[in-house]
């Protein structure tokens, strides 16, 4: 009994170390705004607070079969979802592909980077430097997102 209670006790003593590392980077007196953003019913609560967040200078969409349109805004994207259909308007900075299946659509980039598997990325206009370290990924001018 003892020594589950140690294990216990533990292993939510790692849990705190590993979470207390694992921010954005974002300031944490700095607004942030939560953004739901519902994808297929896959048994999680449509409440969650984890399906992405943006602010002034970062849009992070986290949850899987999310549908995101938005005005990019020039702030830095990551879409580390599985499956997630996203259109950005406008200028964005930075734009990061990590998760699986997403197509994202921005209207410009100054830099694609995907490091995913199956994502395709496209920008209607610019000429956004490219570093493309995916497997089966493709970024290409052209979608719907507006300039």
């Amino acid at each position: 009994m003892v020594g589950r209670l140690l294990g216990a006790a533990g292993g939510a003593v790692l849990v705190g170390f590993l979470g207390a590392g694992c921010g954005l980077g974002l300031d944490r007196d700095e607004p942030v705004e939560v953004v739901h953003t519902p994808g297929p019913d896959r048994g999680r609560d449509e409440r969650d607070p984890e399906v992405s967040v943006t602010n002034d200078e970062v849009i992070v969409i986290v949850e899987d079969g999310a549908d995101v349109h938005d005005e990019c805004a020039n702030r830095e994207v990551v879409v580390s979802a599985d499956d997630a259909t996203v259109v950005l308007d406008g200028a964005c900075g930075l734009v990061r592909a990590t998760g699986r299946g997403s197509v994202v659509e921005v209207g410009a980039a100054e830099k694609i980077v995907l490091v995913g598997v199956d994502n395709q990325v496209s920008f209607a206009s610019g000429d956004p430097e490219v570093i493309n370290q995916g497997r089966n990924t493709t970024v290409s001018e052209g979608g719907t997102a507006l300039r």
